[in-house]
C-alpha cells in the first residue's frame, strides 16, 4: 500500500491522496498503480503544501467516480521498487519481521513503522499484544536479515 485516496478533487476526475510511500518517484507520470482492483496509469502528480498530493489517472475523468474512490488504498507492484543501498530498507520489507533481542527473547513481529522527525520507530507486537517501540538507531537495531525474516535488537534502558 503506497497511499490512500482522501477524496475526489475538482471536475476532471483528479483525486487527493495521502502518500505512504518512501519512494520519491512512486507517483511520477507513467507509473502504474492499482486502485479498487483496476490498474491505472498516472497522468500527472502534484505535491500540496499540507503533505497531501493531487493525482490524475488515465481513464479517470468523471468527478463522481473519483469521489466514490475515497478511502481506497493505492497499491504498486513490488517489481517497480528501486533497489536501496545496503543497510536501507523499505517499510514493507520490515513489517512482519520477527524481532529477537541479543538475549534471545522473542519480542514478536514488526507491525508498523512510525516516521518521526529524527528516526523511524519500529512497533514490535508479541502474541500476547505487548508492544515495544524500537527506535531505528544503531544502538538498538543490530542486524536485519530479510532472508531469515528476523531483526536482532539490543534493548537499551527505557525501552520497556
Amino acid at each position: 500500500m503506497v497511499g490512500r485516496i482522501i477524496r475526489g478533487h475538482g471536475l476532471d476526475g483528479a483525486i487527493r491522496i495521502r502518500s505512504h510511500s518512501d519512494n520519491p518517484t512512486r507517483f511520477q507520470a507513467g507509473s502504474e498503480l492499482t486502485i479498487a482492483g483496476q490498474i491505472r496509469t498516472v497522468v500527472w502528480y502534484r505535491d500540496l503544501p499540507d503533505g497531501d498530493a493531487l493525482l490524475r489517472l488515465e481513464g479517470l475523468d468523471d468527478p463522481h467516480v473519483a469521489r466514490r474512490l475515497a478511502d481506497e488504498w493505492i497499491l504498486a507492484p513490488i517489481d517497480s521498487t528501486p533497489e536501496l543501498p545496503p543497510g536501507e530498507y523499505y517499510h514493507y520489507q520490515l513489517v512482519g519481521l520477527t524481532v529477537i533481542t541479543d538475549q534471545g527473547e522473542n519480542l514478536g513481529q514488526v507491525r508498523e513503522v512510525l516516521e518521526t522527525g529524527s528516526n523511524d520507530v519500529y512497533v514490535a507486537v508479541s502474541d500476547t499484544g505487548t508492544e515495544v517501540l524500537l527506535p531505528a538507531i544503531e544502538q538498538v537495531v543490530k542486524e536485519i536479515d530479510l532472508a531469515s525474516g528476523t531483526m536482532l535488537v539490543h534493548l537499551i534502558d527505557g525501552l520497556r
